[in-house]
């Protein structure tokens, strides 16, 4: 789905992301091209950050429980994880479940079966179910074995989902924990002990202490590894008598919650479980972001040697093209096999052939970046990022204007004319060829400065986006309409936003898409600055 705006100012409601990185984020300007004309949009308006809430933001919760006759109680265990069940019932936070005591096992949650899975809060309450119905295993616990299952939960969950997802999602291990972790003081687990935490035997509590802290930060360490948003430990001590803590429980979970970046939980009376487990902080992701980049494309205008191209059916082929070629200017996919013209031709396919592409949807579009899941694989792009290369250009952008989505445009000047490959692409020149003095005319101006924060705090921006060139396109077929009227420009607006220290991170990215309609010589319709506001951008997935 897309999201788009048409020049009569009804929005209709279609979907896209534009995953980022890339460009130190702040206020900027890009000015210096010729006067405005009947021939150019400008735009004017306010963006904002979206808020870290929803689809676009998952939260993944795994509750470790510690099991057998020193473990925490049962049926505590079933009401506290019960009332999350009643609590979270939406799609963008999974539960998982581990238990443990000399050994950590994970539980099956969902439909696919798969012992430590993720799943929805209905299949969570079915496995707390099971879990209280079952016959749980006893021994000396081992916090230790409980990290590292998370640890491996954690990652195949990273590993098997979207990577600009899991750059946005926040991973949590609840740790319910009754006694003393026995890592150090049982031998047949000392072999897999850290080697440093093993020089400190026979003083088991420091082995402990350490060996405790190393499985937590290898769990943090995630979040490198996998680029993931968060990863956090919260221990929860519920002691089988409340009033005599045991020190070295409390010892336990302090290097547990240290390591983990948050604070150990005391379960003191008149508390109970469901009260504590309710009490942690399940929120998405809420790492501060700001603008990477603002970035105006107009998808029928190719810009080509210092000329500026008519492209229809916005297949990345000029109509003058496409009639040589034989292909169909009026549509982006002349032979129907769901692969672009102008991906068929950049790759050396034959876009009057249909070709058949296995193992990929021509339908689905999982990323929302306008390429199909198919066009990704014949590109080699991420399927699953709109922005594979993290340089904080959509891929649609890069292929439509002839550069590499697969190799970060910020340091490179392909054509040697004193611009970077991605100020040619953000004002819309000709990155290949050195067009310095079409550029002095028809580049795309941008201004952003700082707006008003919104009520919560998400910073906002002031823009201005100008000197979009408008061509005389033809009339063309549509899916919604009986057609696209002649001179019919569409004009994608990114607002892309991300981490500010990272460079090539992934992000999120929103967009406007504006129809305005070109009647040479000298009409254009809107008239005037179009005028935006953060409503008018939908956040992307």
């Amino acid at each position: 789905m897309t999201f788009s705006r048409i020049s009569s100012r009804c929005r209709a409601a279609l979907l896209l992301a534009a995953l980022l990185g890339c460009s130190d984020a702040g206020l900027y300007a890009i000015n210096g091209r010729g006067a405005g004309g009947p021939d150019k949009a400008d735009f004017a308006g306010r963006a904002c950050v979206p808020l870290a809430v929803g689809d676009a933001f998952p939260v993944r919760v795994l509750f470790g429980v510690q099991v057998g006759a020193a473990g925490v109680p049962t049926q505590e265990v079933v009401d506290a994880l019960q009332s999350i069940v009643g609590r979270f019932n939406v799609p963008y936070i999974k539960l998982g479940l581990e238990t443990y005591h000399a050994v950590a096992t994970g539980w099956a949650v969902g439909p696919n079966g798969t012992p430590g899975s993720f799943g929805l809060a209905s299949d969570f309450g079915n496995a707390v179910t099971r879990y209280g119905q079952s016959t749980l295993g006893d021994g000396a616990p081992s916090m230790r074995n409980a990290l590292q299952l998370a640890k491996a939960l954690m990652d195949g969950d990273m590993l098997t989902g979207c990577r600009g997802t899991v750059a946005r999602t926040r991973y949590l291990l609840v740790l319910l924990v009754s006694t003393a972790d026995t890592s150090c003081v049982q031998s047949t687990f000392n072999g897999n002990l850290d080697p440093t935490c093993q020089a400190l035997l026979p003083d088991s509590d420091a082995c402990t202490t350490c060996e405790l802290d190393v499985r937590t930060r290898e769990l943090k360490a995630l979040v490198e590894k996998r680029n993931a948003g968060e990863v956090s430990v919260v221990p929860i001590y519920v002691p089988p008598d409340p009033a005599a803590l045991d020190p070295a429980v409390v010892a336990d979970i302090g290097a547990i919650a240290k390591a983990g970046g948050t604070k150990p939980v005391l379960m003191l009376p008149p508390q109970t479980l469901t009260t504590a487990v309710n009490a942690v902080n399940y929120a998405s992701l809420q790492q501060s972001m700001v603008l990477k980049h603002l970035i105006g494309f107009n998808r029928n205008a190719i810009s080509l040697g210092g000329v500026v191209l008519v492209d229809s059916d916005g297949d990345g082929l000029s109509d003058e093209y496409e009639k040589q070629l034989g292909t169909d200017p009026l549509k982006a996919d002349s032979d129907g096999d769901g692969i672009m013209d102008g991906i068929e031709v950049r790759m050396g396919m034959k876009p009057l052939v249909p070709d058949v592409i296995t193992g990929c949807s021509t339908v689905r579009d999982q990323d929302a970046d306008r390429l199909n899941d198919c066009e990704e694989r014949v590109l080699g792009t991420d399927s699953c990022v709109a922005d594979t290369d993290g340089d904080s250009i959509p891929d649609l952008v890069e292929v439509l204007s002839r550069t590499n989505p697969l190799d970060p445009e910020d340091l490179k000047d392909s054509d040697g004319d004193g611009s970077t490959n991605i100020d040619e692409l953000l004002a819309h020149t000709d990155a290949l060829t050195d067009d310095n003095d079409f550029r002095s005319a028809r580049s795309y101006g941008y201004t952003v400065t700082d707006g008003p924060p919104t009520d919560d705090g998400r910073p906002c921006y002031d823009f201005t986006v100008d000197n979009i060139t408008l061509v005389n396109t033809l009339e063309r077929p549509n899916l919604s309409f009986p057609t696209t009227p002649a001179g019919t420009n569409d004009i994608y607006l990114y607002f892309q936003v991300g981490r500010q220290n990272q460079v090539h991170g992934a992000g999120i990215g929103s967009l406007d898409i504006v129809q305005v309609r070109f009647f040479p010589p000298s009409t254009r319709n809107p008239s005037g600055t179009i005028k935006l506001g953060p409503n008018d951008f939908v956040t992307g997935n």
